[in-house]
C-alpha cells in the first residue's frame, strides 16, 4: 500500500526515525526501570536488538544502499545522454 502524501524518501526517512525513536526509548527505559534479576538476560537481547535497528538505519542511509542508489541513478543519467 502506497501513501499518495509520501514520497519514498519521506516514508523511508519516516521509518528510520520511528526505528530511531523506538529504539533511543527502549535504551532509557532500561536505564529508568529496575529490571529483575531473573530478567537481566532478556533486557540486554533487547537492547542488542535495539542497537542493531538503530545501526541498520544508520548503514542505509549513509552506507552502501544510499551510494549505491545515487551511482544507479547517475549511470542511468549516462545512458540517457546523446
Amino acid at each position: 500500500m502506497r501513501l499518495p502524501y509520501l514520497s519514498t524518501n519521506a516514508a523511508r526517512n519516516l521509518v528510520g526515525m520511528a526505528v530511531m525513536a523506538l529504539s533511543f526509548g527502549i535504551v532509557a527505559a532500561l536505564f529508568m526501570v529496575e529490571i529483575p534479576a531473573g530478567n537481566r538476560e532478556v533486557a540486554l537481547v533487547i537492547l542488542g536488538v535495539a542497537i542493531g535497528w538503530c545501526s541498520s538505519v544508520v548503514m542505509f542511509h549513509y552506507g552502501t544502499s544510499e551510494g549505491s542508489k545515487t551511482k544507479t541513478g547517475m549511470i542511468s543519467k549516462q545512458g540517457d545522454a546523446p
